[in-house]
């Protein structure tokens, strides 16, 4: 079941339609795109939606705020990182999360026959995690139903105790962060 969840394609669970512009895009109006969409990047493509670049909030921050440079006066281009990192649609997220940890990117356009038709970011796969981790839960119950392990099980998931996202340990039945342990451990 888990290895089902895993194995769904990125096209259940990408953003779609994507926000693209082309290389000739000044800086200014990228920076209107990420604030009316409220968005942290978009992707640039190509005359035939072929991903050439990608431009975020941080390349605007680092290459143009930063060195005191005019956003109308900056194009796409002269900004945005080349190397683009995509997944085709019919991809299991599994694998999207594994280019995500690899290349230590937050965004991933979703490809078919090459052209961008979605993005799959890192809040789409933990927005999935919690279902994953109910399925590790109740599978756990099952297979060791008689008997109370004392060992230490660290997995990476929601905390059951304050919601937050990271590195759990398991403890009196319950996955928590260090930060709820610590907590648990002062009373």
């Amino acid at each position: 079941m888990i290895e089902e969840t895993l194995n769904i394609p990125v096209s259940e669970i990408m953003s779609f339609p994507v926000n693209s512009v082309n290389k000739d895009t000044t800086i200014y109006e990228v920076a209107n795109i990420l604030k009316d969409k409220n968005i942290g990047a978009v992707i640039v493509v190509d005359e035939n939606n072929k991903p050439i670049g990608i431009i975020t909030e941080r390349d605007i921050i680092k290459k143009v705020v930063a060195k005191n440079l005019k956003p109308k006066d900056v194009k796409v281009e002269e900004v945005m990182r080349k190397k683009v990192i995509t997944i085709e649609y019919n991809k299991p997220i599994k694998e999207a999360a594994e280019l995500m940890a690899k290349y230590n990117i937050k965004r991933l356009p979703v490809v078919k026959d090459g052209s961008v038709i979605g993005i799959v970011t890192q809040s789409d796969i933990v927005r999935i995690a919690p279902r994953i981790i109910d399925i590790i839960l109740e599978y756990s119950k099952y297979s060791s139903s008689n008997i109370e392990s004392e060992k230490e099980e660290v997995i990476e998931g929601i905390c059951e105790s304050c919601g937050n996202y990271g590195i759990l340990r398991y403890y009196n039945g319950r996955y928590l962060c260090e930060d709820c342990l610590d907590e648990y451990n002062k009373d």
